[in-house]
Order: structure tokens, then C-alpha cells, then sequence
């Protein structure tokens, strides 16, 4: 059936949430033409999905769209285009692009741009979810995409200690107190981080390509991180991961079930938060808020090696 240009999610884990999605369309259609940023075109060739051609552009410049993202646009010559961004700008986006049979949730009062829309749920699902809730207006049943392969793997532990900003982050000095017992009990230990971080005595990877970073994560008998991209990028990898959330909620962006793991989260009243830091509550001494904050050592190494013990 016809060519679709689907406009993919701004950030990585999301993206990894969209597979089961994008899998079940390539079903479907003859082709599929993805929008997605440089910056993430290369998890697409890490995870293939059949039928699908990648269309890139600058996140520098979004949502203004380069003459070069244009011209694949033009040559890609889609029938129809899928939003799986919230934003009325995305939708006014690819209608100037010339696509006029869009389909998408209606967010932002954005429905008077679609031809085809769903209501935005009004209820907490998970992020895989609520993109497979988008199959309904295609009429299809939604088809897994591949799990990941466990196999065999080394006793290599990867720390990840970033978050996509400084309040997200568990501490760096607790992240260095569960490796350094990671160690004592036979571990190699391997931190990985796109910036600079000091007083680790443990060997670094800094700024690695995802592909790097893939093939490193298909080695390692756990991963333990915060509540980012790259802890669902180790799922992906078949990794045992452990996952520190605090503003977010794992109701929404927790681990999906093609990996083992184990969540370390408190609930606190105001959980999950609009991570408005620090307007709408006061952060601890530390300049975190406290549902990352009172995560104590303890419990991490408790989650870490209860999954080791399992897998």
C-alpha cells in the first residue's frame, strides 16, 4: 500500500518507544519515510525497520526545515504523513511540506490540521503505548518488533550517570559508591558520559556514536542509570538494566518488558512533576529535588544485585 512520511519523536528513548509502531506500519505500507534529526538517524540503522527511508534534519534549525530536508521530502514523495510529535508546529510543519492527509492525536488544538486524529488520551499509558493507540486509525493490530538476542555476556557493568538535565541526575558521588562495590565483587566497571566527569577511578567512555555505544551495551551483564535515553537505548541491546527515576514517572517512561529490570522511584505527592526546577517545589540542599534525593546507595545496590541474581 501507499508511502507514509512519519514525523518521529525529538527525543532517543522515545524513538525506541516508537519501534513496536513504526514495525507494524512497515507491515503495511510499501514505504516509509521517517523525519527524524541527525542526531538520530543512526539508531535507525542499529534497529532496522524494513521499508523505511530516513529523511534528516538539523535540530539546530528545527522546526525550519534546510533545503537539502526539503528535497528528500520532494523526492520522497509521501501520500500521507504521521505525527508522532505533540506540537501544532510539527502538524504546520509537513502541511507546508505538502502533506495533506495527516494523521496524529489531536494536542495543541491542533486538530483542524489533520485529516485523521485521535483524541489525546486523559489518562497516564506508557510512551510505547500511546503510539500504538495511533495504529487505530490505520485499522491495524499491533506487531512487536524483534526482541533482542540475550546471549552471552561479560561481567561488565555501564554506568550512564547523565540525564537530559542536571535535576534528573541521581548524584554523581552515589553513582561511584555502587560502582566501586559493583567492583569489590568482581565487576568491570565502565562509566560512559558525552561529557566530562572526574574523581571516577574507573575507566571512562566519553562521547561515544550510539553505534559504539550499541555494540557495548550487547556485551554488558547490566546497565544502571537515570531516567534517560540511554537506559532504554541498553533495553534495546537486550541489556538487565536499573533505572533511578525521580521527577518522571515509569508509569509513562519506564522500562518495557524486552530486558530484565528493576525500577528504584518514590512516589512523592507532587510525583511526576511538569519539571519546572524549582517553581513549583523547593530542591534539597544539594540543588536536587527530593524524589531523587532520598534515593539512598542502599537501595540502588539492592536493585543492582537482586537483578544480577536473576539473570
Amino acid at each position: 500500500m501507499r508511502s507514509i512520511l512519519i514525523k518521529l519523536p525529538n527525543w532517543m528513548g522515545d524513538i525506541l518507544f516508537s519501534l513496536d509502531l513504526l514495525y507494524t506500519l512497515s507491515t503495511y505500507f510499501d514505504r516509509i519515510g521517517v523525519l527524524t534529526s541527525k542526531n538520530h538517524a543512526e539508531l535507525l540503522t542499529i534497529f532496522p525497520v524494513p521499508r523505511i527511508e530516513i529523511i534528516t534534519y538539523s535540530s539546530d534549525t528545527w522546526p525550519n526545515l534546510d533545503r537539502d530536508t526539503i528535497l528528500q521530502i520532494e523526492a520522497f514523495q509521501p501520500d500521507a504523513g504521521l505525527l508522532l510529535t505533540n506540537s501544532i508546529g510539527s502538524a504546520m510543519i509537513l502541511r507546508w511540506a505538502g502533506i495533506a492527509d495527516l494523521y496524529g492525536y489531536a494536542s495543541e488544538r491542533r486538530g483542524f490540521l489533520l485529516k485523521h486524529s485521535l483524541p489525546v488520551p486523559n489518562y497516564r499509558l506508557h510512551q510505547t503505548a500511546y503510539y500504538l493507540e495511533l495504529l487505530k486509525l490505520f485499522g491495524l493490530n499491533p506487531v512487536a518488533y524483534p526482541a533482542p538476542e540475550q546471549g552471552n555476556r561479560e561481567r561488565l557493568v555501564i554506568v550512564h550517570p547523565g540525564a537530559s538535565r542536571p535535576p534528573r541526575a541521581w548524584h554523581l558521588d552515589r553513582f561511584r559508591s555502587v560502582a566501586e562495590q559493583l567492583s569489590q565483587n568482581g565487576f568491570e566497571v565502565l562509566f560512559v558520559s558525552q561529557h566530562e566527569i572526574r574523581d571516577v577511578p574507573f575507566r571512562i567512555l566519553r562521547n561515544p556514536s550510539l553505534a559504539e555505544f550499541a555494540s557495548t551495551l550487547k556485551r554488558c551483564s547490566l546497565f544502571l542509570g537515570n531516567d534517560s535515553g540511554p537506559l532504554h537505548l541498553a533495553q534495546q541491546c537486550g541489556a538487565p538494566v536499573v533505572g533511578i527515576y525521580g521527577p518522571g514517572t515509569p508509569i509513562t517512561t519506564g522500562p518495557r518488558p524486552i530486558s530484565p529490570h528493576k525500577i528504584v522511584y518514590h512516589a512523592f505527592p507532587c510525583s511526576p512533576c511538569r519539571q519546572r526546577f524549582f517553581k513549583e517545589c523547593n530542591p534539597a540542599p544539594s540543588q536536587k529535588p527530593y524524589c531523587i534525593e532520598t534515593i539512598s546507595v542502599d537501595e540502588v545496590l539492592h536493585a543492582c544485585f537482586g537483578l544480577i541474581s536473576c539473570t
